[in-house]
């Protein structure tokens, strides 16, 4: 598959902008500088989102024999971002720091949206991988602009009151990291670790590591995912079990080998997700998957009502084995979301391997089918009792 020379461009534009995000955030860290560390730890946790998004469209312009971008954007780029607005940064001041880290989440929002627009030329894959990064992007740009928020309330509120500076920092700042409402906002980004600010000594060092991996996985979403893992681990281990039958069924030598490659591939399926399950500290367990479990049958039912050695039973092994890698293409995409969504950076990276090799699977099989299995089963002579 190829991709337009504009599409290129839109991937190298937004690798730069994210890049951008990136040194923003960390010259914004830079600033505050102990001043407030939970605020350091909210800008390192929107880098990192940039920092994988760049690792993402990389992969994308070099699969497409591409060459990927390096370094911040410039002037003529889609937007002028993060790296021209840094600068401007002055002092310690925690409201005008979020001022302008809210100006760069505006510019990186707005640069993600004109890279959807029509003449960007995306593919369907591509256009997929931005709006799930565009996502991210706007929470972020809705949690700087919350936190910008409540600093400007919390400075009218020190403005009004007539307060002066305590230990050294401004008042509306001091105040501002007191609020129990900063604490929940930072906390329902990357959902389902709750925030809790970093410790501020080696005597606190423990107990926050504790509080971090006790409120690891415990939210709605964080069990949904979980709950699919285990059916996702089902339905490789029985595709594990069902493309040998397959492949034995299989007419022509084309499809028996396309069913016997995607097996060693399923193994490998099978082992990422079991890898998953330890990256998230669990035991890989799996559950009935009803979908899988109901196409298995039915490529069963295929093979008992079509005659052996006829084109018409590829055709129909064909529709039972895309089926197959339809439903693994749907779960696998929302999987990916949902990974990011929860901040599993490396279960996604691993779960993106798995999904292009199921829509690569997908393919083939379309391949198969175009190029010559439809038609010599469409002049084999009788009809099917396959109903």
């Amino acid at each position: 598959m190829e991709i337009s020379e504009k599409s290129l461009d839109v991937i190298n534009d937004l690798i730069k902008i994210n890049n951008d995000r990136v040194a923003g955030f960390q010259k914004a860290g830079t600033d505050l500088e102990n001043a407030d560390n939970g605020l350091i730890t909210v800008f390192n946790k929107l880098a990192d989102e940039s920092r994988q998004y760049v690792v993402e469209l990389t992969d994308i312009a070099r699969q497409y024999g591409g060459e990927a971008a390096e370094g911040t954007s410039t002037s003529g780029d889609l937007h002028r971002a993060w790296i021209d607005i840094k600068a401007t940064f002055t002092g310690h001041d925690l409201l005008a720091i979020l001022n302008e880290c809210e100006r760069g989440e505006d510019a990186a929002k707005a640069a993600y949206r004109d890279a959807l627009a029509p003449a960007s030329e995306l593919t369907p894959e591509l256009t997929q991988v931005i709006q799930i990064q565009q996502q991210g992007i706007r929470e972020g740009h809705d949690l700087i602009k919350s936190l910008r928020d409540q600093a400007k309330s919390a400075e009218e509120t020190q403005e009004n009151n007539g307060s002066h500076l305590t230990s050294g920092k401004p008042a509306h700042q001091e105040q501002f990291t007191e609020q129990p409402s900063y604490e929940a906002a930072a906390g329902e980004y990357q959902a389902p670790r709750a925030y809790v600010p970093e410790p501020e000594s080696l005597e606190q060092e423990d107990a926050w590591d504790e509080s971090q991996d006790a409120n690891a996985g415990n939210s709605k979403l964080s069990e949904f995912f979980i709950n699919e893992l285990k059916d996702l681990l089902w339905a490789e281990r029985e595709l594990v079990d069902t493309l040998p039958d397959l492949a034995e069924a299989a007419t022509s030598n084309e499809l028996k080998n396309a069913f016997e490659e995607h097996l060693t591939e399923t193994e490998g399926h099978v082992s990422r997700l079991e890898q998953v399950f330890g990256i998230l500290g669990l035991e890989p367990e799996s559950r009935k998957c009803e979908a899988m479990a109901g196409i298995v049958d039915e490529g069963d039912d295929i093979i008992s009502a079509t005659e052996e050695g006829t084109a018409q039973r590829d055709v129909g092994l064909i529709f039972a084995g895309q089926k197959a890698e339809h439903y693994e293409i749907a779960s696998y995409g929302g999987m990916i979301s949902l990974a990011k969504t929860l901040g599993y950076y490396e279960v996604a990276e691993l779960l993106v391997m798995t999904l292009d090799e199921e829509k690569a699977a997908d393919a083939k099989l379309t391949e198969i089918a175009e190029s010559h299995t439809n038609y010599d089963a469409s002049t084999e002579p009788g009809k099917t009792n396959y109903l």
